[in-house]
């Protein structure tokens, strides 16, 4: 049975010095698991039956998301994505750069449902408002040392740039896209890096139409200080709190991000456990980062919220579980089961960190035992990913840039 869930979608982007962020929430419905994928052929008869698939594991609700890039006149800039849904909700991108060398700029006429703006000012204390607009025939928008948080923009309203209808759920994905503007002439090579704040909305439900709306009052960050919120909102007890600071270590585990995305659809770029790159990581070539003033330069960002265990670890030989990389013996792959370790990551709800490393050498060595231990990491995998949709109802993801 479907769970009556809505959210609203919003946008919004920061100034240059600044931190950077986007903003795009939308609405949100759980929906029937898609079937079960074919079972390998007989040279892949270590593959265990797949057991992650959504619809052998308990109902997830969908997430809608919400990018945006948010901007403060600091030393960093920061990018973010957000997203909402009545039990559960994820979030943002960001970017902060060091004032004064450049700008950073978003493209389009499309902005995500902007309801949710005041509260989420309020929530993380800041202001998110337009950027300057620099072009009277484009929607070309820049952080300024006037603008503090600007609303990012969308050139469309598709997967493709991560909007979804019904919302996100494990195995949405998107790209960033933003302009890095040099003020002046000269080699920029900022570092960004990413984080993921979660929120917490009290709501209340409105009939709107032929539909019941949850309507948001409050939000509140996952923090150390959420339980002191609970004057406002009492079903925030220690226990809950405890449980959804649980929930945002398992999300921050299961979205990844990538530099490069192929015409098929694989990824590489990793970023890995620290989830940073440097500029000239983007532009390898020579020169890629020296600018002259004036000059714009573009950086994608995908990200994916990988759908299983199995989607994160199998290569393109095992197409049925959609793998996020091509080739088994690449350094991304190697990054990727480094990022899984629980000394790096929280991704397996259930196991001790130690049964996770066993099980993980296991799969990544293909030794005795390999089915079980797929089997076992998938199971846990999926548990966090319930967990994340009980306890979760938005998320911002940050990108600082510094030198």
């Amino acid at each position: 049975m479907k769970a009556d869930i809505t959210a609203n979608a919003l946008s919004i982007l920061g100034s240059a010095q600044p931190e950077l962020t986007v903003n795009t929430l939308m609405p949100v419905e759980s929906s029937p698991a898609p079937e079960a994928p074919d079972q390998e052929p007989a040279q892949q008869e270590q593959l265990p039956p797949d057991k992650s698939d959504k619809s052998k594991r308990r109902k997830l609700f969908k997430i809608g998301i919400v990018l945006f890039f948010l901007a403060l006149m600091m030393i960093l800039l920061t990018l973010s994505w957000f997203s909402s849904n009545r039990d559960v909700s994820a979030g943002g991108m960001g970017v902060k750069v060091q004032y004064g060398s450049y700008e950073i700029e978003v493209r389009g006429d499309n902005r995500e449902n902007v309801a949710l703006i005041s509260d989420l000012n309020t929530a993380i204390n800041e202001t998110y408002q337009d950027g300057d607009k620099i072009d009277e025939d484009n929607p070309y928008y820049q952080t300024s040392p006037s603008k503090d948080s600007i609303i990012w923009r969308k050139p469309a309203l598709n997967t493709d740039n991560g909007h979804y209808e019904d919302g996100l759920e494990p195995n949405s994905s998107g790209k960033l896209e933003f302009w890095v503007v040099a003020k002046e002439a000269g080699v920029l090579d900022p570092e960004f890096t990413f984080n993921i704040r979660g929120f917490h909305a009290k709501t209340h439900t409105e009939n709107q139409g032929e539909s019941l709306v949850d309507v948001v009052d409050n939000l509140f960050e996952i923090n150390s200080a959420l339980e002191t919120h609970s004057d406002v909102d009492a079903t925030l007890t220690s226990e809950l709190v405890a449980q959804k600071q649980e929930a945002l270590s398992y999300i921050r585990g299961h979205i990844l991000f990538f530099l490069e995305k192929d015409s098929d659809g694989y990824y590489s770029g990793f970023l890995g456990s620290d989830r940073s790159f440097k500029l000239s990581d983007y532009f390898t070539e020579e020169g890629g980062t020296t600018f002259t003033a004036g000059e714009k330069k573009k950086v994608t960002v995908y990200w994916k919220w990988a759908n299983t265990f199995e989607q994160m670890i199998f290569d393109s030989t095992h197409s049925s579980y959609s793998p996020l990389l091509r080739d088994a013996t690449s350094d991304d792959r190697t990054a990727v089961y480094s990022f899984l370790s629980p000394a790096n990551s929280s991704v397996f709800d259930g196991l001790t960190s130690s049964a996770i490393s066993e099980k993980l050498a296991v799969v990544q060595l293909n030794g005795s035992g390999f089915d079980q231990a797929v089997a076992d990491l998938s199971d846990a995998y999926n548990d966090a990913d319930q967990i994340i949709g009980d306890m979760i109802h938005y998320i911002m993801i940050e990108m600082t840039a510094g030198d």
